[in-house]
């Protein structure tokens, strides 16, 4: 075969290529398929003297095998993600209506109900406590939880004084302290917050968050620490 048939074949194989190519671009990606047109094509249009070489034709069947192997994962992932998104959202919509613990420094007591919190503890302490405040900042007095082993102490707070006597519903301030190497540093603290509803796809990250009474901003799900 002359040199010219060569090369109107080998151009013929690289226009039908580039053809290919540009279909694929409208989608702005090559998948399996847009791959095995591509592979089709340069059979269709090779040489007759000068086919592709096996070893050639080989690998370019084993990186569509990878290619596909690929895109199949990818579907899986993104179903996985989907339903484990919807289970998500399910779980959450069940919260409204119900108190769950989250990082914060203050809530609000409601008539009958104490107010739930727990302290996180990174090592041990010998003398734990929450001080409780008034939504001005006055100082209410001491929930005392003692000598503790570092972890999580749940504790209540049933609103009462030293008499007895029920403190006004709404909201107040606490502030958890443990004493080490002589002396009472704070530490964090979750309290019991009321879910009033729950917005999907929200935030940043676009991820679940919920609306806790009083709140100025929605608390990310990933944040509940304890549900009551």
């Amino acid at each position: 075969m002359s040199i010219e048939k060569t090369d109107f074949y080998q151009n013929l194989q690289v226009q039908n290529q580039q053809r290919a190519a540009e279909n694929t671009k409208k989608n702005g990606e090559l998948g399996k398929d847009d791959f095995m047109r591509l592979l089709i094509t340069q059979l269709e249009n090779q040489d007759p003297l000068e086919p592709t070489d096996n070893t050639e034709f080989i690998a370019q069947m084993a990186q569509f095998s990878s290619l596909e192997g690929i895109t199949n994962l990818n579907t899986t992932v993104n179903q996985f993600a989907t339903s484990l998104q919807s289970t998500q959202a399910l779980q959450a919509s069940t919260l409204v209506g119900r108190s769950v613990q989250v990082l914060t420094d203050w809530t609000e007591l409601q008539d009958g109900k104490p107010v739930k919190g727990t302290v996180d503890l990174k090592e041990s302490s010998a003398d734990v406590f929450v001080a409780v405040y008034s939504g001005a900042g006055e100082y209410m007095g001491d929930i005392s939880l003692g000598q503790r082993q570092a972890g999580e102490v749940a504790f209540e707070w049933n609103g009462l004084d030293t008499e007895g006597q029920p403190f006004p519903a709404g909201a107040y301030q606490f502030r958890a302290y443990a004493a080490r190497n002589g002396e009472h540093e704070g530490v964090d603290l979750f309290l019991s917050r009321n879910v009033s509803s729950v917005a999907l796809n929200a935030g940043a990250r676009g991820e679940i968050m919920l609306n806790l009474t009083g709140a100025d901003e929605p608390v990310p799900l990933r944040d509940v620490k304890i549900i009551n």
